[in-house]
């Protein structure tokens, strides 16, 4: 019998896991694989918008009484322009 002269079976193995730890690398790189995690923590301030458009259940507090809640998180808005002592935090 006759041995074939294809691609073994062991380059089309190093192809493949290749090819996917190259779209995992894009997938990190381009912010894709963030995509499950609810993001509180992903949402940017906007100064065009209340605390209530951008969270229901979001309230204007100041920065120390946010950050002293353990895991809260806080964005900029209308509510406060201007001030760095005013945020929009999760309850």
């Amino acid at each position: 019998m006759k041995k074939g002269q294809g691609i073994s079976l062991n380059t089309i193995i190093i192809a493949a896991i290749a090819l996917i730890v190259l779209v995992v690398i894009i997938a990190v790189f381009t912010g894709r694989m963030g995509g499950w995690t609810v993001g509180l923590k992903n949402i940017v301030g906007d100064t065009n918008t209340d605390c209530n458009e951008i969270n229901p259940s979001w309230v204007l507090r100041s920065m120390d009484d946010c950050n002293s809640i353990e895991g809260a998180n806080h964005v900029r808005s209308k509510d406060a322009p201007g001030s760095t002592e005013m945020v929009c935090c999760t309850k």
